[in-house]
């Protein structure tokens, strides 16, 4: 007889024998990946960098004497030009010194003249006293030497008085110029404004004092003007950068930007700019690299003219620079290339279909139609079937189901 309890047990055990076996897994589909052959074109050579805009001056304006401000003659952050008014400081204190010093002009004028009278009076005396010696006590003569001697130290100290009076007039008449502060030309004068016929223009920012308080002569400062033409776009190039221009130079491939007679070419683009519209020239390259980022500050110059003015001090731009003559380049999309540490590689896939890891060697991105394309020195030809979307899904040996992109 079998035990109640294990009668479960046994049909359990049963009903498992008599169970079919699952069936086997299936392999998953290979993922699929969409490829493209990179593409061999004709480039015209040339790098790019992201860069910010300067004024190519700008000045601040203080004051050259003390006194209280009395009228403000400008809007803020107007334009302005050579001669223009910017303030005026109260003139009664210098008006005051200057007819004080025209006064002791005067005075010391009429104390010559005195000197003078006494002075031939003193020799025309000497002179007679030395026809008639033998005639005068020792006394006598001595006592005219002396006069004469006496009344040429007045005129000559007379004279000097005069010369010291007239300077005081000069520096009199320089406070009273200078409390009508103006824009002056050096202020604003560049190389490329020089010899024009137009006024030069230039931007004035706030006024950062108002009437009635008290200015300190080359302390407080007033305001500041930054010229608008020509303008600067300033960039920093890497090191490697760097290296390949002073190849190129040294090949004569490019002029050397070192020289103003063969300027290297550049061009610039704001943010919301289609291109690089604006041409300029590169007119300054720093003498060394920065050891903290490793770059080098380059500096271009560029026309900036009225009225519009439109590249304005402190916007980002984007800077093309001229590297030599138009050539074959291979490129892939930017989105292809991947980086492990400081190697770049893409995944590319075999005529198995499967993925392998190609190390590549780059060159500078660039824009084609508006796509970000890559340059790639070596490690690609031509025929390779790049991956440029599904790159999460794979890794090396891997086998793939390959898409050509935009089919």
């Amino acid at each position: 007889m079998i035990c109640r309890r294990f009668l479960p047990c046994a049909m359990l055990v049963s009903m498992l024998g008599c169970a079919k076996a699952p069936p086997p897994v299936q392999p998953a589909e290979p993922p699929i990946v969409t490829v493209t052959n990179p593409l061999e074109q004709d480039l015209e050579s040339y790098t790019e960098f992201t860069g910010r805009l300067r004024a190519a001056r700008e000045v601040e304006i203080r004051a050259q004497v003390n006194g209280y401000l009395k009228k403000v003659h400008f809007t803020d952050g107007a334009l302005v030009k050579a001669g223009d008014v910017l303030y005026e400081i109260d003139p009664e204190p210098y008006e005051a010194a200057l007819k004080s010093a025209l006064a002791t002009v005067e005075k010391t004028k009429a104390d010559i003249a005195t000197a003078e009278s006494q002075y031939r009076q003193a020799a025309s005396e000497f002179d007679r006293a030395e026809k008639t010696k033998a005639a005068l006590s020792a006394e006598e003569f001595d006592k005219r030497k002396t006069t004469k001697e006496a009344a040429e130290a007045a005129r000559t100290s007379a004279k000097a008085a005069t010369g010291s009076a007239e300077a005081a007039v000069d520096k009199a008449r320089f406070d009273r110029k200078n409390c009508t502060i103006r824009v002056e030309i050096k202020d604003i004068e560049t190389k490329v404004n020089a010899g024009e016929d137009k006024p030069i223009l230039a931007r004035v920012s706030r006024t950062l004092i108002t009437e009635g308080n008290l200015v300190q002569a080359g302390q407080t400062l007033l305001c500041k003007i930054t010229s608008t033409d020509p303008i600067h776009a300033y960039f920093d190039a890497d090191e490697r950068t760097s290296l390949m221009y002073q190849n190129l130079v040294a090949k004569a491939e490019i002029p050397d930007p070192r020289t103003t007679s063969t300027p290297l070419k550049c061009w610039i683009g704001r943010l919301d700019d289609d291109g690089y519209p604006y041409a300029g020239y590169v007119d300054y390259i720093a003498p060394e690299i920065v050891r903290g980022t490793g770059s080098r500050e380059v500096r271009a110059v560029f026309r900036n003219p009225p009225p519009n003015f439109q590249l304005s001090p402190g916007n980002s731009v984007r800077v093309r620079i001229e590297a030599g003559k138009a050539k074959k380049s291979i490129t892939v999309p930017e989105i292809a290339v991947g980086s492990q540490q400081r190697q770049k590689f893409v995944y590319v896939v075999n005529e198995k279909d499967e993925v392998e890891f190609r190390a590549v060697v780059l060159g500078p991105l660039r824009q084609v139609d508006r796509v970000s394309t890559q340059i790639v020195e070596s490690g690609l030809t031509a025929k390779d079937r790049v991956i440029v979307n599904g790159l999460l899904r794979v890794r090396p040996g891997v086998k793939v189901n390959p898409k050509v992109a935009g089919s």
